[in-house]
């Protein structure tokens, strides 16, 4: 995932951003869900729902038609389909609790595209959704209920930390990045019916309304800050290999 600066592009691989999911999932304030026996695999989920992108994003490719690296955004459908599956039959071999998790996660993305690849892969991981639920036993109302928080809280998690890793720490609410200025679109019981709510209220510190965490919880995120002028002088992979990684830190309160 990238954004642009001035002088450089500030780059982050997709694994990196989805290690900060599950570092936000650890310190979830609803304890029925941390107490539940699977909790421990929703917390796999998180954290490694971009896990078959390690190797792709050791190099990363250039748009000439934007001009600008590819991201997770733009990355041509039919790649990120095979990608996508990858991961998911990764996580299922791990857990088949956290690969149907990651399943519903991903199909939700392109329920509505009319790409022919997209409805080739929400297609194969509907079937993959039914027969997981009856491996699981998981027909019942109150585990569909439960299935239903835990596929919240993957794609809340990985909103957050989407919201701090496509935006300069600091960006003003009217300059934030347009997924995210009205609110999360997860809605939680504890929230009665409200989003919440995201706002920097400097460079390290962001605010959560209503506040969805155990306590005042510090992330982190490594990150590449790749110089224009290397990337125009020895191409994007070079120039991506030679930059040195820098660390974010931020308080989500």
């Amino acid at each position: 995932m990238i954004y642009e600066r001035e002088h450089d592009w500030v780059m982050i691989p997709q694994y990196h951003h989805s290690l900060l999911s599950g570092d936000i999932s650890k310190n979830w304030g609803m304890d029925d869900l941390m107490e539940d026996n699977r909790w421990e695999d929703v917390t796999l989920a998180i954290a490694q729902h971009d896990c078959a992108w390690i190797d792709l994003d050791e190099t990363p490719f250039w748009n000439d038609r934007a001009k600008s690296p590819y991201s997770f955004i733009d990355f041509p459908i039919t790649l990120r389909m095979t990608f996508y599956t990858k991961g998911i039959d990764q996580l299922e071999r791990q857990s088949p609790y956290a690969g149907l998790l990651c399943s519903m996660h991903f199909h939700s993305f392109f329920v509505e595209s009319k790409e022919l690849a997209a409805i080739e892969f929400v297609k194969q991981e509907k079937a993959r959704q039914n027969r997981l639920m009856e491996q699981l036993n998981l027909f019942e109302a109150c585990s569909k209920e439960l299935l239903h928080l835990h596929f919240l809280l993957i794609q809340f998690c990985d909103n957050l930390s989407l919201y701090l890793c496509l935006q300069e720490p600091g960006t003003p609410k009217t300059e934030e990045f347009p997924w995210f200025k009205n609110g999360f679109p997860e809605l939680f019981p504890f929230a009665n019916g409200r989003k919440i709510m995201a706002e920097w209220l400097d460079l390290k510190r962001v605010s959560l309304q209503p506040f969805p965490l155990a306590s005042p919880t510090v992330v982190s995120v490594r990150i590449k800050e790749v110089p224009k002028a290397n990337i125009q002088q020895f191409g994007i992979a070079k120039a991506y290999k030679d930059t040195k990684w820098t660390e974010r830190t931020f308080t989500l309160v």
